[in-house]
């Protein structure tokens, strides 16, 4: 038999490792980095130095994709309950999805009405200033990804469970709770830095600036100590989420693989040779009189 689930949550468990590696790459390029460094000529390297992460990030996105599938195929291996479970999940997914795009729907129009506001002119730039002031963009991100950690989180708990014994569930909650804080956390932080960096000097002079200014780009970098706050809260944030996932998809599958949850269809499936007791409905042996399992007493089977 193919055990779907198995594979399923090994692949999980692999992308969950793959996503706590790149954060930390992530995190280190972002300490590495120093603005004076960054002139109009190098822009590209720049951003090729992020493209390791990002292709890391990438299979690690394929593989859980893949095993989220798999986890779908196999959604009647481990009883009525988890196929359930499996299809709650996925309406959360499509939920999620649904919200997306009406948020992201919300935050066009919040975006276009702000442009209705603002008269733009090559002779006052400053209108750019005031676009990004009149616009609503970060406050709707900020409601949107608090929402998207949990819808997020749900699928988790649906998807995984039936399959967890105690613990399992424990931490799984546990993981839960911390990606909502993290989000709440870094949507507040994020919120707060984009209304400081609009209201700075130092953004309204890289504004009015024609020409590439790396003093500006300096200036308005440093004014801003949050933006280490928020990058430090979001790694610890989810580290420590993803290594609780990480935790709650191997306590299952160490009970699949140490015969603790063993598949219904070969677990309960009656061999060729085998028969049904007609008191309790379990398979027992062919020849046997007794049930060993309800003790009913038989001479013959029909």
């Amino acid at each position: 038999m193919k055990e779907y689930t198995k594979t399923g949550l090994l692949l999980l468990m692999i992308s969950e490792i793959i996503a706590v590696i790149a954060a930390i790459f992530v995190y280190s390029f972002w300490l590495s980095f120093n603005p004076e460094n960054i002139t109009s000529e190098n822009f590209t390297n720049f951003f090729m130095a992020i493209i390791p992460g990002a292709v890391i990030g990438g299979i690690g996105g394929l593989l859980g994709l893949i095993g989220a599938i798999l986890m779908l195929i196999g959604r009647k291996e481990f009883g009525e309950k988890h196929r359930k479970f499996i299809y709650y999940a996925i309406l959360v997914f499509v939920i999620s999805i649904v919200v997306s795009v009406i948020l992201v729907g919300i935050s066009m129009f919040a975006t276009f009405a702000s442009v209705g506001q603002t008269s733009f002119t090559s002779e006052s730039p400053s209108d750019i200033v005031d676009f990004f002031r009149n616009s609503n963009f970060m406050t709707i991100t900020a409601i949107a990804a608090p929402i998207a950690a949990a819808l997020g989180g749900l699928i988790w708990i649906f998807g995984l469970y039936q399959l967890e014994n105690k613990t399992g569930r424990i931490v799984l909650f546990a993981a839960y709770i911390i990606m909502i804080v993290t989000a709440i956390a870094v949507a507040i932080s994020s919120k707060l830095i984009f209304e400081n960096m609009i209201n700075s000097a130092a953004f309204e002079e890289l504004i009015n600036t024609s020409s590439y200014s790396s003093s500006a780009y300096i200036q308005l970098y440093s004014s801003f100590p949050w933006i280490g706050t928020t990058a430090i809260v979001s790694l610890i944030g989810n580290t420590i989420s993803n290594v609780l996932l990480i935790i709650a998809l191997y306590i299952p599958y160490k009970r699949i693989i140490s015969g603790e949850l063993i598949p219904i269809s070969t677990s309960t499936k009656p061999a060729e040779s085998d028969r049904i007791c007609p008191n309790c409905g379990k398979a027992i042996p062919f020849d046997a009189n007794i049930c060993p399992y309800c003790s009913k007493k038989f001479e013959t089977y029909l």
